[in-house]
């Protein structure tokens, strides 16, 4: 097998990030826009550390937050239903949602 290296690079950041918590007793999975600053604004307001993220990326379990917020913005007239971002691979019906990040 080949090896490919590569330096002198840029990083896109426009992966899928995923986000699920139970309300009322339903359990909610959201596709959310978050940058890399959100990202890591939230490992370092949770505390967690690049080997924990390491370990958890290994064992393909998500990583949980309990001190960080994220703000989603709920139409009135309609629960559950949120302000999206601009979508992503439209004609996959993929939405993603804008969220915020709060201390």
């Amino acid at each position: 097998m080949k090896t490919v290296e590569i330096k002198n690079f840029e990083l896109y950041t426009t992966g899928v990030i995923s986000i699920a918590w139970t309300e009322k007793g339903e359990d909610i999975f959201l596709n959310v826009d978050l940058d890399l600053a959100a990202l890591l604004k939230m490992l370092k307001i949770e505390g967690i550390s690049y080997e924990k993220v390491q370990q958890v990326s290994e064992s393909q379990q998500p990583l949980k937050f309990k001190k960080v917020t994220l703000m989603l913005f709920q139409d009135d007239d309609k629960p559950g239903q949120y302000y999206t971002s601009e979508c992503m691979f439209e004609d996959d019906e993929i939405d993603i949602f804008h969220a915020e990040i709060k201390e």
